[in-house]
């Protein structure tokens, strides 16, 4: 069997949009900075309001908000005074400075779930074909 790269592009692309959806989506369920970050990522960040968009909703319907939110307070914690005090330079604030590794982290994973999305859809299109005969009826 040959290895073809939309075997591995499918995987890296729904593990990345479920983690960055998970950290998102919580990060909008916090009490204090989730209206912040969302309406920051509204205003600057569709990508990271996608995330959001998929990661409340699927929050929501696993009951996980709890966990979630936990998660979310960890990484998002340390930078709660520069959010509430900076609600407008929010995504500039998380992208530009280093709160805590599980934050850097989710920042960094932020275009992995579009690329490889990108990676699996050519790889897809491009994939071989296979090559079938034309029969006659006659058996010739």
């Amino acid at each position: 069997m040959k290895l073809r790269l939309e075997y591995f592009a499918a995987p890296v692309f729904l593990l990345s949009l479920a983690y960055c959806s998970w950290g998102w989506g919580g990060a909008s369920l916090v009490k204090d900075i989730g209206p912040t970050i969302s309406a920051a990522a509204q205003r600057e960040a569709p990508i990271v309001a996608a995330y959001i968009w998929v990661g409340a909703r699927s929050i929501r319907l696993l009951g996980s908000e709890g966990s979630a939110t936990a998660l979310a307070e960890e990484r998002f914690g340390p930078a709660r005074e520069r959010l509430l005090s900076e609600p407008l330079l929010a995504m500039d604030n998380m992208f530009s400075e280093e709160f805590s590794s599980g934050l850097s982290w989710l920042v960094r994973a932020h275009w992995i779930a579009p690329i490889s999305l990108l990676v699996f859809l050519i790889a897809l299109w491009r994939r071989p074909q296979q090559v079938k005969t034309i029969r006659r009826a006659n058996g010739r």
